[in-house]
């Protein structure tokens, strides 16, 4: 056997080893990399646990009937008012509309009836239950004009608002408007609320949530508390985006 021979069997023997060795062990994978973590966002600060909380944050809905692209235009009903004028001054004077939800047995509603009408905003009473004739015409007393009645349980007032000049907001945005239509009710169902934590970064986000909303599907009705960090937050979003606009509540009606 010559040279050349000696080194093609060599070469032939050390191929078939390569293969009968790579297939008896096959290459390891490569190990997998572990995932970086999320970075800890800051405390949004405390839940809120009061009447509002229990409730979803955004009520799901399809877009409103009748939707024009246009800026994006916000409502801002404000509740519970009435516990404390001081406390509730900064909001009530708010440089937009804003709907004031009166809860009619707090220490300062008249008060902050008095400011809420002076300052040209509506002024919605709180009602768990269907108000008797009595009872409404006691409000309008102790607080004059009311736009209407603010309520987590719409349906117990159809019968009772029926026929009547009354606007019903639905603060749990639930409600079947239908059944109102039906009635002839003027109604006004919330989207969203925007303070669930007291946080001006977690009101700014559900904010720009929101707006968003109001983009896709026309006016978007908010829920909010008296607070001085929401009115911050708000005017925040409007000095940053010319194309949000604060409009009246009775722009939302039927909506």
């Amino acid at each position: 056997m010559n040279a050349r021979s000696i080194f093609w069997a060599l070469l032939a023997g050390f191929a078939l080893w390569a293969f009968v060795y790579g297939a008896l062990h096959p290459p390891k994978p490569p190990p997998i990399p572990k995932p970086t973590p999320l970075p800890r966002l800051a405390p949004a600060g405390p839940a809120r646990r009061d009447l509002f909380s229990r409730d979803p944050v955004i009520a799901g809905r399809t877009p409103r009937r009748g939707f024009i692209p246009g800026p994006a235009r916000l409502v801002a009903m404000v509740g519970l008012c009435g516990s404390s004028l001081a406390a509730e001054r900064t909001m009530l004077s708010a440089p937009f509309p804003i709907g004031v939800i009166l809860d009619p047995r707090a220490r300062d509603a008249r008060r902050v009836a008095a400011v809420a009408h002076a300052h040209g905003d509506e002024l919605f009473v709180q009602a768990e239950q269907a108000p008797s004739a009595p009872a409404l015409r006691t409000w309008r007393k102790q607080f004059g004009s009311i736009l209407g009645i603010a309520t987590r349980h719409p349906n117990r007032m159809i019968a009772t608002l029926a026929g009547s000049t009354l606007v019903l907001f639905d603060e749990r945005g639930a409600s079947n408007p239908m059944e109102f239509t039906r009635s002839e009710i003027r109604l006004i169902r919330r989207d969203v609320r925007i303070d669930d934590r007291d946080s001006v970064p977690y009101i700014t986000y559900m904010l720009e949530q929101a707006t968003a909303l109001a983009r896709r599907r026309g006016i978007v009705v908010l829920l909010m508390r008296p607070r001085p960090n929401d009115l911050t937050a708000i005017e925040g979003l409007l000095q940053r985006r010319h194309d949000v606009q604060i409009v009246q509540p009775a722009t939302a009606e039927h909506v």
